[in-house]
């Protein structure tokens, strides 16, 4: 094995210390979110919305219905359609949303 060098190491910490806090970041900011929201009076869930996203089509009303997804070229090579088929989503009855279950009780 070769000789390792101070800045060949030096390079190696600062590129893990970057992974670490580019996996840190969604944490520490969702973090301070929650903790401005709570000091606010602020619903954490919906944050005052009092309406939750559908998990299963992301606030669309719709799903897709194909197994899988293609990019375009490989989808017109195949003789693929090229619209997509979508259907209502069942999960949220096509809304799209829900009412937040922490803010919005009936």
């Amino acid at each position: 094995m070769e000789d390792i060098r101070a800045s060949e190491v030096a390079g190696f910490c600062v590129g893990g210390l970057l992974l670490v806090v580019a996996l840190a970041v969604p944490k520490v900011d969702s973090f301070i979110a929650n903790s401005q929201r709570s000091s606010l009076g602020i619903c954490e869930r919906c944050g005052g919305l009092k309406v939750v996203s559908c998990s299963k089509c992301k606030g669309l009303g719709k799903v897709n219905t194909r197994m899988f997804s293609l990019n375009n070229k490989v989808a017109s090579k195949l003789g693929a359609g090229k619209e997509d088929s979508f259907a209502p989503c069942q999960n949220c009855g096509a809304k799209g949303c829900f009412n937040c279950p922490k803010c919005s009780r009936c």
